[in-house]
Order: structure tokens, then C-alpha cells, then sequence
């Protein structure tokens, strides 16, 4: 009996580390970021979809040239056919590299110039592994709803600022020339008797939006802040919050403004998919209890790293 029983043990044994294997082979665990007007639950809806028909459509000789005219056979596509992507949502990029460090997922998804600039500071930790072409994006500053007043006069010095160059001149000097080094300090211009507008910040798109290792926030979104107080003659006091907890800090009053809300309406999809179309779940922000500035800053790609081998 000891031995039929030490039998059937070999034999599940067996069939576990097999069923591991085939499991790590065929899933990957990815991280991003926090959407906040979707849920993972709705975003792996989305994501399944999008894999369940990928197979039939990319064997009709049609839907393949359609396919390629959107630029999504390049990795993505490949890869998702290939492994089914676990989505897990993460409230900050420190949790997020944390749990990539510790081997609990196995690759994140950032916005191309993040990605860039984590993999050139620490070439040693990450690496990129290909491309997401079809992830088109725009951020914008978030207002809690109601607040229409200040939304206005952001969005007039942010078309001001696209109009004479300033918002080139501000993503030259902090984003593209940035290479490997910290964001230079920047100074916030003070206006006497002017009430403080307080602007949450999350430090989790370096750099982007950056906090240094003291605390105080600078980079392209700092830059974006001072010329824009400094415009409406008033005070721009930065707050720190979690990625995910953008939404909480307006509705709680914390604060006036908090960047950054992303919008992906630019990304496309050929048009015989059929299924929860993937940009319908990708909405970062809390519907009901938020409004967006004009758009001011854009990327064309997401990047997807893993750790360097």
C-alpha cells in the first residue's frame, strides 16, 4: 500500500512541475500602471478578446494587410498570440519594479520615453523586449468635475504654450536631451497674495513626472506647472500621491489638480475584430468625477521590459 501510495505521489508530482512548466511557457504575468476608469478584471476582458481573435483573422490573407496597416504585427500581436497575458495593476512604479525584481510578474508595460529612461539608468536591472505600436496616447491634467473655471485657464495657457513653442522648448530640454542625468530644480515663480493652486503629483512616469531622491519634484511636468502658473499669476503648490490614487486626491479635496490622466482613443483596432474593443477598457480616469485639461504631451509606443538577463 506504502509503495502504491508513494506511486501515485511521483505521479503528481510529475504532472505538477509538467502543469508548472506548460503554465510558465503559456502565461506571462504583466504589470502596468493603474487605470483608473477600468477594472483588470474589464482591461483582461478586453485583452482576451483581442488574443481570441487574433488566430482566424491573421490566417485570411484580408485581415492580415489590415492588420499590418496599423503597424501590429511588429511584437505585440506575435507575442499575444503565442502567451496569454496576465494584466495585474499596480499603484505605483516603485511597486511595480519591486514586484518585477522579485520574479511576480515578468514583464511591464511603460510608455516609450519612461522606458527609455529607466533602462538607460539602470542598463544592469532592465532590458526592453519589443514594442507596442499600436498604443498611441495623450496625457492631460485632471479637474475635479465642477471645477470648469481652472480647466479653462489651464487649457488657455496650455494652447498659449503650444502656439509659441514653449511646450517644445520644455519637452527638448526634459525629455528628449534628458539622457541619464536627474531633472534640473525647478524654481516655482511667486506671486504675493495669490491663492495656491495644489497639484498632486506621482513621480511614476520619470521623466515625465519625477520626483527626486529628496523629495522634490521636478521634470517635464514640474517645468509644464511653473510656466503655467507663472502665466496665470498664481501659485502652484506640488503634492505627492500613488498612481492609483489620482482620482482620491481630487475628490478628497487634497487637491486642485492632479497630473496625470492618460486617454488612448487613438488606439485602433482593424475593423473585423470582433469583441470589447481594447481602447474601451483602457480609460484612466474616473468618469463621473473628472475632467480633462486639453492634451500637452503625446507618445506614439509603449515599451515592454523585462528584467536583463
Amino acid at each position: 500500500m506504502k509503495k502504491i501510495l508513494c506511486a501515485l505521489l511521483l505521479v503528481i508530482t510529475v504532472c505538477s512541475v509538467s502543469f508548472a512548466a506548460d503554465k510558465d511557457k503559456n502565461v506571462v504575468d504583466s504589470g502596468i500602471l493603474t487605470y483608473l476608469g477600468t477594472t483588470e478584471a474589464e482591461f483582461q476582458q478586453g485583452l482576451d478578446d483581442l488574443r481570441k481573435a487574433l488566430t482566424p483573422l491573421m490566417t485570411e490573407e484580408s485581415a492580415v494587410q489590415e492588420w499590418e496597416d496599423y503597424d501590429l504585427l511588429d511584437g505585440f500581436l506575435s507575442e499575444l498570440v503565442k502567451s496569454r497575458r496576465i494584466v495585474h495593476f499596480y499603484d505605483s512604479l516603485a511597486l511595480m519594479l519591486m514586484a518585477l525584481r522579485a520574479g511576480q510578474i515578468d514583464e511591464i508595460v511603460l510608455p516609450e520615453p519612461v522606458v527609455m529612461y529607466l533602462t538607460a539608468n539602470n542598463p544592469k536591472d532592465y532590458e526592453i523586449q519589443f514594442s507596442l505600436n499600436m498604443m498611441p496616447s495623450t496625457i492631460s491634467f485632471g479637474f475635479k468635475r465642477g471645477n470648469t473655471a481652472l480647466k479653462n485657464d489651464f487649457d488657455n495657457a496650455i494652447k498659449a504654450m503650444k502656439k509659441d513653442g514653449t511646450l517644445t522648448l520644455i519637452e527638448e530640454r526634459f525629455i528628449r536631451d534628458i539622457g541619464t542625468s536627474v531633472p534640473e530644480e525647478v524654481k516655482f515663480t511667486e506671486f504675493k497674495g495669490s491663492k495656491a493652486i495644489r497639484v498632486a503629483v506621482t513621480g511614476d512616469l520619470p521623466p515625465i513626472d519625477y520626483i527626486a531622491a529628496d523629495g522634490r519634484a521636478t521634470g517635464y511636468n514640474t517645468a509644464i506647472l511653473a510656466e503655467i502658473g507663472k502665466r496665470l499669476k498664481r501659485n502652484i503648490r506640488v503634492i505627492s500621491v500613488d498612481a492609483g490614487g489620482r482620482s482620491a486626491a481630487l475628490a478628497s479635496e487634497r487637491a486642485d489638480v492632479v497630473f496625470w490622466y492618460r486617454n488612448t482613443e487613438g488606439l485602433k483596432t482593424p475593423k473585423k475584430f470582433k469583441g470589447k474593443n481594447l481602447k474601451d477598457v483602457m480609460i484612466d480616469s474616473s468618469l463621473e468625477g473628472v475632467i480633462l485639461s486639453e492634451p500637452y504631451y503625446e507618445w506614439d509606443t509603449d515599451l515592454v521590459v523585462g528584467r536583463s538577463k
